[in-house]
């Protein structure tokens, strides 16, 4: 555990500066917009509404920053791995780290907007959407796009990982032959998802998450509507299980192949 801690104490003392900047940044952009937007709009579209806009498109870019952020990270050990891996902890502690500290910025980033609606809410007059739909709305955001986040993170790293394997024999061409090879496996992914297989064994045991709300979730604005809030308990073992186990490939092939 104190091997675990001092990592991630390392990871923290690298990159604060820029976590704080970016969270910073993001609140400013975040009021500042939404006040500037109210202006060129001659104050026809209510300044909290236009909160509401960007904030769920700002939410929805979250989805990519943990995937950036651990390449970042990885990418940067990379350049020195003799350094980097001349460690006596196992591979898993120093991807592990990684992709924890990774997770941590996406979910910190994902906070900032839900903590602007909030204030926004708070300090406007009469807002159009009750407390309580907003928190359950903003609960569900949260919950899929950090998931989300999660699963593309891991799938970043398995291909940064095949990038490696193939960089000693195909040099600056191996990223090229790496994209394609994700683009072979979406489009494989895709058709796994679509076929009759998944439909008849994987969607199953379905529920519906506004079953746990006793009103419908319908904002009352035309920007924001729930039309599809079902979900299979089938499909969610399903992406669990993959994507651990695309894990747990990835970290095995960057140890038997790439660490030294």
């Amino acid at each position: 555990m104190k091997q675990w801690n001092g990592l991630l104490q390392k990871e923290w003392v690298q990159w604060r500066v820029q976590i704080i900047v970016l969270v910073l940044l993001m609140l400013t952009g975040l009021f500042v917009f939404p006040t500037f937007a109210k202006v060129l709009t001659a104050g026809e579209v209510p300044v909290f509404e236009i909160t509401m806009i960007i904030s769920f498109v700002a939410a929805g870019a979250c989805v990519f920053v943990p995937v950036i952020a651990f390449a970042t990270m990885f990418n940067k050990e990379m350049k020195r791995p003799d350094l980097w891996l001349h460690s006596t902890a196992s591979t898993s502690k120093l991807i592990g780290v990684k992709l924890f500290m990774a997770a941590v910025m996406g979910f910190a980033y994902l906070l900032v907007p839900v903590v602007v609606v909030a204030i926004r809410y708070l300090f406007t007059s009469h807002p159009e959407v009750m407390f309580s739909e907003l928190l359950f709305v903003g609960v569900l955001l949260i919950s899929a796009v950090f998931l989300a986040s999660i699963q593309f993170m891991v799938y970043g790293f398995f291909f940064i990982v095949i990038d490696q394997l193939l960089k000693p024999f195909l040099k600056g061409f191996s990223i090229i032959i790496t994209i394609v090879l994700f683009i072979i496996s979406a489009r494989i992914y895709g058709e796994v998802m679509n076929s009759v297989f998944y439909e008849r064994f994987i969607k199953i045991g379905r529920f519906d998450l506004l079953s746990i709300k006793s009103s419908n979730i319908h904002i009352q604005y035309e920007n924001f509507a729930f039309s599809n809030t079902v979900l299979y308990f089938g499909e969610i073992a399903f992406a669990i299980f993959f994507t651990v186990g695309l894990l747990y490939l990835a970290i095995t092939l960057f140890e038997k192949r790439v660490r030294l």
